[in-house]
């Protein structure tokens, strides 16, 4: 398991609004989505593309990077044509496969788990001291068409302090034993008891 790259991205807003203009003159319609951003062999972050495949080149690209990598981010950004600003991007774990690992998950809150093309996004709320936590997923079992997997969450001795924000994602595509069409529950040991979201492979 790895922890995420925090992305931190500013793009200028316009200036003050001063009174007497519309505020959709200096605010645009942000959108805002999980989305892969993909830099060059400099570690300029060039293109993104969103959950429904859509690719956008970056109009300000952002430098100082990792060369040729893919970052998992939510991303607010605005879309003109083939070209995206990109305003903010909040770094995201890419849940990789933990079977192997010997412990037992330990509970988590959740805000929301779903579906968007080829991802299972999760945006949870971990209680922390500020101490380093550890995700993955687990393949736990398969009945008739349905595929149990179960969220890895490895609390590491960081005391249950202040609420933060972990955004995360498992793409389906890398979990291959499971035939396109057939569905898979995602369990997740929560403060209140566990939790089931059901998705199907597309």
């Amino acid at each position: 398991m790895k922890k995420c790259v925090l992305l931190l991205l500013v793009a200028a807003l316009a200036s003050c609004n001063n009174g007497d203009d519309d505020a959709s003159d200096f605010y645009p319609n942000i959108l805002t989505e999980f989305a892969m951003i993909r830099t060059d062999d400099a570690g300029t972050m060039i293109e993104l593309t969103t959950d429904n495949e859509q690719t956008y080149t970056i109009a300000n690209p952002q430098e100082g990077y990792d060369k040729n990598a893919n970052y998992r981010a939510v991303c607010g950004y605005v879309a003109d044509g083939h070209k995206a600003t990109l305003y903010h991007a909040t770094g995201a774990y890419m849940l990789r496969d933990s079977t192997q690992l010997a412990y037992d998950s330990e509970p988590i809150k959740v805000t929301s788990v779903w579906q968007s093309g080829r991802y299972i996004n999760l945006h949870l709320s971990p209680l922390t001291q500020g101490g380093t936590q550890y995700w993955g997923y687990r393949i736990d079992e398969t009945s008739g068409k349905t595929t149990h997997i179960s969220l890895h969450h490895r609390q590491n001795g960081d005391p249950l302090s202040y609420t933060a924000t972990v955004y995360a994602s498992i793409c389906v595509d890398d979990l291959e034993s499971i035939p396109t069409g057939n569905l898979i529950a995602l369990h997740i040991k929560t403060f209140d008891g566990e939790q089931v979201w059901t998705f199907k492979k597309h």
